[in-house]
């Protein structure tokens, strides 16, 4: 298993600017002007591990199944009228991929990192992804309207503007991402993963020019308990990428 010793933590340092407008949206809040705030920790805006952790999991599994890698379709994100046994394997074969793990000793690659819900207590993922947050001065806050398009008089529909809020470009953000006990190919993973993330954008209306993220990772540390303290060292990322590079280069079912 993966957590019975702790045996080191690799922590990345990721620097996020945004490229364009950034919508991660707290869903509606009725004390709220705008339809569409977004997220807030203190009052500025953060990007949430979680909102991280999805992207990250859901770019990593299109590109090893782009590589001929199976992977596993978390039950979550399985839509709900193709979630019972008939329609899900229609649905699962359609996709290409298999259905959530279950055999918490033969993961898929994927859920090896971020975790899985099978078994009797599902298992922990390796990566954790905590909030990437900004400071004061490092971030502007907008708002948008949007209104949909009659298809006769190509006119405004009455009742449809909706107002988002978004982070103006040029916002940067501070976040880590840590891995716990990580084969060398996990890491590089999230490396390769991260790099998906910023071609694909992150948040809402991505298809509507929200979205685009420049990413750095600005150090690599790898700490470990020895001696009876914690020490942590710098590393480089070359071994992790090419440890990942090594284990699914060319890969094909």
């Amino acid at each position: 298993m993966a957590f019975e010793r702790l045996e080191r933590f690799i922590d990345l340092d990721v620097k996020y600017t945004t490229q364009g407008a950034l919508a991660i949206s707290a869903g509606d809040q009725p004390a709220e002007i705008v339809e569409s705030p977004v997220i807030k920790l203190g009052g500025k805006p953060v990007i949430p591990g979680s909102s991280l952790k999805g992207a990250l999991r859901s770019t990593l599994e299109s590109m090893l199944a782009a590589q001929g890698v199976e992977v596993c379709v978390p039950f979550a994100a399985i839509p709900r009228p193709q979630r019972r046994d008939r329609e899900r394997e229609n649905y699962l074969r359609k996709i290409g991929r298999k259905g959530p793990c279950e055999d918490m000793d033969n993961l898929c690659p994927v859920c090896s990192i971020f975790g899985a819900m099978g078994g009797r207590q599902g298992l922990m993922g390796r990566a954790l992804f905590l909030d990437a947050t900004t400071q004061e001065g490092h971030y502007e806050l907008i708002e948008r309207s949007h209104v949909a398009i009659m298809r006769d008089t190509k006119s405004q529909s009455d009742g449809s503007l909706m107002t988002i809020e978004a982070v103006d470009a040029g916002a940067v953000f501070q976040g880590t991402i840590r891995l716990v006990n990580p084969e060398d190919w996990q890491v590089g993973a999230v490396v390769r993963a991260l790099e998906g993330v910023a071609m694909l954008g992150m948040g809402g209306k991505k298809t509507a020019g929200y979205g685009s993220l420049a990413h750095e990772i600005t150090s690599v540390t790898e700490t470990r308990f020895a001696d009876g303290e914690w020490k942590s060292t710098p590393v480089s990322l070359d071994g992790f990428t090419a440890a990942f590079a090594q284990e699914y280069r060319g890969v094909r079912a």
